[in-house]
């Protein structure tokens, strides 16, 4: 009964919304651009991937037949059935690139499942982990647990990151440009001097955390970035934003 209530979920889940805009210049803070906002398409290779679940062939058609591959599949060997697997830094080896792999494919596909809680086998949980400095071009954090970690001076660019939650954690003076940030939670996060061009941030968060702590946006580059106007009104009510940010983004 449980396969088949995630099955059902997994074909019935809504698709991301797919029109969004390009902040460009602080005259013309907001243009219309249509652009996906789920996956961005990075190529994934399977002779680097390391998912305990079999790579889902190209062949397969369909969320529900990809789902029944994932389900069919022997269980992970880093969690039971329907667990979550230990913090990465709990992991031999603790938190290297190449923990960032983990269960990549089914995170590539399946991120709002993964997000959801709906796939627990597939978490990747990256909290209490220091990546600052680390080059994580193209890397897929999609559905990831990434709060109160520390990605300072990282760059990370032309990767996926979409649903995954980010509070409290630090991302000062990132290169985040040309990365796929849709709907992640921001909430107290340390983004100043974060470099946002070309990046998606639709739908994306950056409020307070459980403690009133506004995610801190002095210095965000927002030039380039895609995000609706209500998205970029929703950035405006932080009061960290600085002026040239206000502008950029439209603040009214």
């Amino acid at each position: 009964a449980l396969y088949s209530a995630m099955v059902f979920a997994m074909a019935t889940s809504p698709a991301p919304p797919t029109v969004t805009s390009r902040v460009v210049t602080p005259r013309r803070a907001i243009r219309s651009n249509a652009r996906a906002g789920g996956t961005r398409g990075v190529a994934v290779s399977s002779s680097t991937d390391r998912d305990c679940f079999p790579s889902t062939s190209s062949k397969v058609f369909g969320t529900v037949a990809a789902g029944l591959v994932l389900l069919a599949s022997p269980p992970c060997c880093l969690a039971e059935p329907g667990q979550r697997p230990p913090p990465v830094a709990e992991m031999p080896g603790g938190c290297t690139l190449e923990a960032l792999d983990l269960f990549r494919e089914t995170r590539a596909k399946f991120s709002l499942e993964v997000a959801s809680g709906a796939l627990p086998e597939a978490v990747l949980d990256l909290s209490r982990c220091d990546y600052t400095g680390f080059v994580m071009d193209g890397k897929v954090l999609s559905g990831a647990i990434a709060s109160n970690a520390k990605f300072d001076d990282v760059t990370f660019t032309g990767g996926e990151m979409s649903r995954a939650k980010a509070i409290g954690s630090s991302f000062v003076n990132a290169n985040l440009s040309s990365t796929n940030f849709f709907a992640v939670d921001f909430a107290g996060s340390d983004l100043r001097n974060a470099n946002f061009d070309n990046a998606i941030v639709t739908n994306a968060r950056f409020g307070k955390d459980k403690g009133n702590n506004w995610a801190n946006l002095a210095g965000v580059n927002w030039e380039g970035a895609l995000l609706s106007s209500s998205d970029a009104q929703r950035v405006c009510e932080n009061p960290t934003v600085d002026e040239y940010g206000k502008a950029v983004l439209g603040c009214r």
